[in-house]
């Protein structure tokens, strides 16, 4: 079979005639003596265009025709390369702030001048030497009917491409889904191999299965590709990474690994499919079973293999554990079933003609009895649903050239040569990711535009573009949304999308390529390494200490993976001028070699994860980026000349925890549209020219730990569309300016906590559609006109001290969801809101009602988001369990869970209950879960595993679980916000097991406890070290209330308020140690107690304190000296303290009091002579202190006279 590289010589000679076309020639000071040569070029480019449709025909059967395309292709990189480089030079020498220009003469536009003449001179030999050629081919001039991609200037939403279609496989369905869920008593885990061709089904086939609602009785599933590089570490990480979502596994062992998928599969029945294995060595196979060997009798493998040498070869492993059943082999389909494959993707049309039909049948024949042949056929004739278009794909004579080895990949071509040429130079590109690699949305439509793969004469977005070039390939199957557990974007609140290529297809896409692209992995023999003519490279398996220094000269893109231990020689780049594309992420290197700075083409780089702690000031000779991503690294500053890089468009250091703040030149990005600084946790400024990035759209701040508010300039961003402030701790107002950001849509402040007031000048953001307020535990009051709003999402979780609704907000029209969980204060009025807005999406079930399960089946078809079970003590029994599962139902977030108490027959619910519990598993996507009354002693697999899970919880509530004595392992869950436990009277300690292994609740901010008579210890540190790592570090409320012997140890969380009833012990016994923490006390209120001197002396490591609030606190006479420290002291409240007689004198001392509250302490009878010197107070209020309020009227009159405002009764 012949290279492919002559079918992408269209594409490319399309790209460079459009470069020209676009005059960007123009803005090149240095060309003003080649207009005419630039303009003779484009013109030939174009020329040649009219006749590439019959070269690329003929090229199938002539090799003189392909030598002259590969010609005319090179012809076109030369003059994109001399273009691009002259408007680069030009660049740096208009550059103020690039000092190249003062040093090196290479710059200098006279000598440039002459040196580039001799330059264009050579291309444009070079391309009319080609021109001259073609007069030998006598070249038809036919007209490309192939579309370009017609886009609206409006933004696109991904096709999915789930759906499973078994259109003649139902039968091997049926057999493969019998043999997961067969129950067999001789065998403890079963092997089930699914054999074919490439595109055969098989990954389809074993989708269908994975997904199939009965495997949901799985404890366990994971999906993993393997690939024809079997390496057992990579195949158990996989594992692990898709059952804990916050696994990484960096430098673990193989050791570690073991332990770990032991700790996650010992116990449980699970259910894994190795997809796409090949590897054959007894050895190798039996080191991944022994691996894989814990899991309980009933788990199932399938393995996905095109060869039946892998079954074989698993058949005779030494492990006893497992035993393999008989192959399902996938054979060709039926022309009819690929007609009927074929036909459902004429979506939205009516009934075909019968010519059409005709034609169609006999397309379908050409499938081959491929699935993915005929599903991509499908798509393409849709799009192009004439006659004409039909019947050229009936004639094409791709498929004359006989070679079996590359049958099926031969009729995938039908479905690529239909594209738009610079459609199938972004499919081409998909050949630099290897096989199984999880591509990111963003990063692949960003390395397209690097490559000047998106062009659009229209002006649509081009971000748009490649969106729907990507909608394409999942509608024809050439990509697919990945298996990896889903992430949420907290800045978009939609999930993070990455996709997979089908290996069939990839070997398509590198076929194309063809010399095009430089493979060079480094436990492959066979690769094509020494390609050095190749404008594309992948390198991989770099993992022993060594260096490679042929990088191509051409080369347009190089992707690194897994090459942790290469040397990267600090001149490694020095011959690579014409790079594009530069993806480092997969290496190791402490910092980037100095010759990446003189990369003056380069418009995409990817650094991310490299523990680079610096970078040089020439990065700003990368005037051409576009792309710049340094996520994760080590960062602590950034160029003072960053601002130089007037052409970037995306930036990402999120997770560069020591970068501490952003240099005055920042503003200068005037190109800038994405901005992600996320977990930038020692950043506390941004720079006042930050207002300058006018054309910025998306904003993402969360997790900047430091940041105290943002500068006034930001309110010139006025196409910001997209704003995270979630989890700044130390932001302290959203300020008045923020009307000024009127396309704002997106407005994510959670976990605010400093923010106590909004201003009324947010209710004037028209085009707000999500506002998510959670967890700013100090907010008080929403802007009384937040009505005026139109957002369809507000969520006021844990706003626990917002007192009320405005009346406005019952008129927002627009509003779909609202959530309001632990704010205690608003819940009602809420639930008002729901019902007179007719909120959909909240069900009741009463399990006593007998068809329990048939009820749970139907809210399927329903749009219930919220789902509460009530008497699942009546449940009597579990049939019809199967087909009513709470795990199927992808659009159920909330989900409550009640029994009641009947201590009449508490044994026979305990074992009851506990059967019930697992078969209520919820689905993977919940975020609310509330157990009430659960009557069992022990918790079902799911829920002591509730990570793997339920990984998206934010909000726990256990009550009244009589009869546990342990919590499951909650600390694991990464993004648990909010945990409730009240009335579990066995509970004695909660210990580090409750954490996990790796467990460390960095979200947690509501911790409440209530009724916990016998609980008595809680465990915050992995050791009792002072330095042990601290696992609850950000807490925002602490409330125990009757928890009378509870002591974290060794230190309590340092939560900002502190809410204690009956609860003493608390209260930390020896401050804090060295444990650090983002938050610092600032809340304590005591009520219900006794507290002795020494629980008094207690409050003195709380001496942050701005609140402090005393109620029915018993034997209070006056305060304790320990209160003298409360320095930052402004609000004091003293309500019920029967035994208060007198306040101290040095009450006078903690001059920043403005506000005290005296209620309802009938001993008190006098105010301190000190009261006089709080020059800062401004409001008194006394209520039912008759001695008090006496005083205060006739003797005690000019203590307060300096008080404004003085209320009584």
């Amino acid at each position: 079979m012949s290279g492919g590289a002559e079918m992408v010589a269209g594409a490319v000679v399309q790209r460079v005639a459009g470069m020209l076309g676009q005059a960007a020639w123009e803005r090149v000071e240095l060309l003003w003596t080649f207009e005419d040569d630039v303009e003779e070029m484009k013109n030939k480019l174009v020329t040649v265009q009219a006749v590439m449709v019959d070269a690329e025909n003929r090229s199938h059967g002539s090799e003189s025709v392909r030598l002259w395309l590969k010609k005319l292709k090179s012809a076109a990189y030369n003059i994109e390369d001399t273009i691009d480089e002259l408007e680069a030079n030009t660049m740096i020498w208009r550059s103020t702030t690039c000092p190249a220009k003062l040093v090196s003469m290479s710059f200098n536009p006279l000598i440039t001048r002459f040196t580039l003449s001799f330059e264009m001179r050579k291309v444009k030999e070079g391309l009319d030497k080609v021109v001259e050629e073609q007069k030998n081919f006598n070249f038809l001039h036919l007209i490309d009917t192939r579309q370009s991609v017609n886009i609206k200037n409006q933004e696109t939403s991904v096709v999915s491409s789930d759906k499973v279609d078994m259109v003649g496989r139902e039968s091997e369905q049926r057999r493969v889904l019998n043999l997961v869920l067969q129950k067999d008593s001789q065998t403890k885990i079963s092997i089930i191999p699914i054999v074919g061709l490439g595109g055969m089904g098989k990954t389809t086939l074993a989708k269908s299965v994975f997904n199939a609602k009965e495997t949901n009785m799985f404890d366990v599933k994971a999906w993993v590709h393997v690939s024809m590089e079997f390496d057992v570490k990579k195949i158990v990480a996989s594992i692990i990474s898709h059952i804990e979502v916050t696994f990484q596994a960096n430098d673990a062992t193989l050791q570690n690994l073991n332990s770990r998928i032991e700790r996650i599969l010992s116990g449980k029945i699970y259910f894994i499919v190795l997809d796409d294995m090949w590897e054959t060595r007894g050895d190798s196979l039996d080191n991944l079973m022994k691996m894989l060997q814990y899991g309980n009798e009933g788990s199932k493998i399938i393995v996905t293999t095109r060869s039946d040498q892998v079954p074989t070869a698993l058949s005779i492993i030494r492990t006893s554990e497992y035993h393999i059943v008989s192959p399902t082999k996938l054979k060709a389909l039926s022309s009819d079933d690929c007609f009927s494959i074929i036909n459902p993707s004429m979506q939205g049309r009516n009934r075909l003609d019968v010519d059409l039909i005709k034609i169609g049948e006999e397309i379908a024949k050409k499938c081959g009895g491929v699935p993915i042949v005929a599903k991509a056929l499908g798509y393409v004739m849709n799009k192009h649903c004439t006659k004409e278009s039909w019947k050229a794909l009936k004639d094409s004579n791709i498929l004359e050239i006989k070679d079996d080895d590359y049958r099926i990949m031969r009729r995938l071509m039908l479905s690529y040569y239909p594209m738009p040429s610079l459609q199938k130079l972004c499919f081409m590109y998909c050949s630099i990711f290897p096989k199984g690699h999880n591509i990111d949305h963003d990063s692949l439509i960003h390395q397209w535009v690097a490559l000047g793969f998106i062009q659009d004469a229209h002006e649509a977005p081009l971000h748009l573009i490649g969106q729907e070039y990507i909608n394409d390939f999942l509608g024809m199957s050439f990509l697919s949304l990945s298996t990896t557990p889903e992430v949420i974007d907290s800045g978009t609140f939609k999930p993070t999308l990455k996709y997979r290529m089908h290996d069939v297809v990839h070997d398509l896409a590198r076929y194309v390529a063809s010399e095009e692209f430089s493979y060079v992995d480094k436990m492959v023999h066979n690769n094509r390494s020494d390609n050095q003519s190749c404008h594309y490279q992948l390198l991989m398996n770099y993992n022993e200490s060594s260096s490679y220094k042929h990088f191509p000269r051409k080369v347009r893109a190089m992707h690194f993976r897994e090459c942790d231990k290469l040397q990267l020689h600090k001149k490694a780049f020095s011959w690579t001028l014409y790079l594009r594309v530069l993806d480092l992420s997969g290496c190791h290197v402490s910092e980037l070699p100095i010759s990446v700075y003189k990369l003056k083409l380069l418009r995409y780089l990817d650094a991310s994860t490299l523990p680079i702690s610096t970078l040089s000031k020439s990065l700003n000779h990368l005037l051409n980026l576009q792309t710049l991503i340094f996520s994760n690294t080590s960062l602590k500053t950034l160029p003072t000349n960053i601002g130089c890089l007037q052409k970037l468009q995306y930036f990402n250091v999120s997770g560069c925890v020591r970068l501490r703040k952003l240099p005055v030149s920042f503003g200068n990005l005037s190109a800038l549209l994405f901005l992600n600084l996320a977990s930038c946790h020692e950043l506390h400024t941004l720079p006042k020219s930050f207002g300058d990035l006018h054309r910025l759209q998306f904003l993402n701040l969360s997790d900047c730990y430091k940041l105290q508010s943002l500068p006034e300039s930001c309110y010139q961003l006025h196409d910001l569309t997209h704003l995270d402030l979630s989890d700044c701790h130390n932001l302290e107002e959203l300020p008045d300016w923020i009307d000024k950001l009127s396309k704002l849509e997106y407005l994510n402040m959670t976990s605010c906590p400093k923010v106590q007031i909004l201003p009324d000048s947010l209710c004037k953001l028209m085009m707000l559609k999500h506002l998510d307020l959670s967890f700013c535990v100090k907010l008080e009051h929403l802007p009384s006109s937040i009505g005026d709003l139109r957002v369809e999402s507000l969520d006021l979780r844990g706003c626990v001290f917002l007192r009320d609704l405005p009346e406005s907000i019952f008129s927002m029209s627009t509003l779909k969801i609202v959530e309001a969980e632990i704010a205690p204060l608003v819940e009602g009025e809420v639930g008002k809101l729901r019902e007179s807005m007719n909120l959909q999406g909240s069900s009741k079930i009463d399990g006593g009602s007998g068809d329990l399960w048939t009820q749970i089946a139907q809210l399927e078809r329903t749009l219930c988001h919220e789902l509460r079970i009530r008497g699942l003590e009546k449940v009597k029994h579990l049939e019809g369990a199967e087909h009513g599962k709470l795990s199927t139902n992808s659009k159920l977030t909330k989900l409550n869970l009640v029994w009641k108490d009947d201590e009449d027959s508490l044994v026979e619910h305990a074992a009851a209950a506990i059967s019930v519990l697992a078969k209520l598993l919820p689905p993977r996507n919940l975020q609310h879960l509330v157990l009430g009354g659960y009557m069992g002693i022990d918790f079902p697999r799911w829920m002591l595993d509730i990570s793997s899970y339920l990984p998206h919880l934010t909000t726990v509530f256990l009550i009244s679980l009589k009869e546990c004595n342990c919590l499951p392992p909650l600390g694991r869950l990464p993004n648990l916000r909010a945990l409730a436990v009240a009335e579990m009277p066995n509970l004695k300690n909660v210990g580090r097991e409750f954490y996990g292994d790796y467990g460390s609740c960095q979200k947690l901010r509501i911790i409440y406890l209530h009724s916990m008579d016998n609980l008595e210890e809680w465990w915050t540190t992995r050791s009792s070290a002072e330095d042990g790592g601290f696992l609850i570090p950000n807490l925002h409320m602490l409330f125990a209330c009757d928890c009378p012997k509870l002591k974290f140890l060794p230190y309590p969380p340092r939560s900002m308020s502190w809410m204690l009833g009956n609860s003493n012990h608390v209260l930390p016994e020896h401050g804090f140690g060295n444990l650090s923490s983002s938050s610092s006390p600032f809340l304590l209120v005591i009520g219900d107690a006794s507290l002795s001197s020494e629980g008094w002396r207690r409050t003195q490591h709380l001496s942050s304190i701005e609140v402090l609030l005393l109620e029915s606190v018993t034997g209070l006479r006056t305060f304790p000296d320990a209160i003298r420290c409360f320095k930052s002291l402004r609000k004091l409240e003293i309500a019920l303290c029967a035994d208060l007689e007198t306040l101290p004198e040095w009450l006078g001392d903690l001059t920043l009091l403005r506000e005290i509250g005296i209620e309802n302490c009938p001993k008190l009878s006098s105010l301190p002579e000190s009261i006089g010197r709080l020059t800062e107070l401004k409001k008194l209020r006394i209520i039912d202190c008759p001695a008090l309020l006496e005083k205060c009227q006739v003797e005690d009159k000019h203590k307060i006279a300096h008080i404004p405002e003085v209320t009584s009764k």
